[in-house]
């Protein structure tokens, strides 16, 4: 981490998805800065999956687009074994674990320093979840509907402003392939309990779907 100074008045954020699953990380930020403000995002744990998988696939194309390589394995495939159990220890899914991880930042940071956002209403409802942020930083609420706008082509919410309107960029936003439904339940069903020792852990229920 290589956190810039802060004038007062200022707020510097930073973010990694990899902070949040790399164990000596909570330790560093305290030892950074004690009273910091952490927002966690999180999306629906089987979307999730699917998402990281959409994106290393297409890392991956991208590393070597003019090299022969074998067709890319199903999200199917690499999420269970042959034998219809669970890959535990698919990093997707894993990573998917979130009270796995977030004990480790409850060991360092009191609960109230940490704000859960509902990633899957950040996408379909942001102005809800940029104005609970803004509370949480004790920000001027300044966030409303007149700053977003929804893109027809690419699905979702971009950012408008007095100048400009702004997307995030075409990596984001990628079409998800499509995957079994049947496969889809199973993962739901096996993340039930995870989810459950989650919502216990931030005291919120988020109503994924549990099949």
């Amino acid at each position: 981490m290589q956190m810039p100074h802060s004038y007062h008045g200022q707020i510097t954020i930073e973010k990694s998805p990899s902070y949040f699953v790399t164990p000596e990380v909570p330790e560093r930020i305290r030892a950074m800065n004690a009273s910091v403000k952490l927002l966690l995002i999180v999306r629906e744990p089987v979307t999730r999956a699917i998402s990281d998988y959409t994106q290393l696939r297409a890392n991956a194309a991208t590393a070597s687009p003019t090299i022969a390589t074998p067709p890319p394995k199903s999200f199917e495939s690499l999420s269970l074994f042959p034998n219809g159990s669970i890959n535990e220890a698919y990093r997707p899914l894993a990573i998917s674990v979130y009270h796995n991880y977030l004990h480790r930042w409850l060991e360092v940071f009191p609960r109230e320093q940490i704000l859960v956002v509902n990633g899957d209403l950040l996408i379909e409802d942001p102005v809800s979840q940029i104005q609970k942020i803004e509370r949480f930083l004790g920000l001027e609420p300044r966030i409303g509907t007149h700053n977003f706008y929804f893109n027809e082509t690419k699905g979702f919410y971009c950012l408008r402003n007095e100048t400009s309107d702004r997307c995030l960029r075409e990596t984001k936003g990628r079409k998800h392939p499509r995957v079994d439904p049947d496969v889809i339940s199973k993962l739901r069903r096996y993340f039930g309990e995870h989810n459950q020792k989650f919502y216990e852990l931030i005291g919120e229920d988020l109503g994924w779907p549990e099949e």
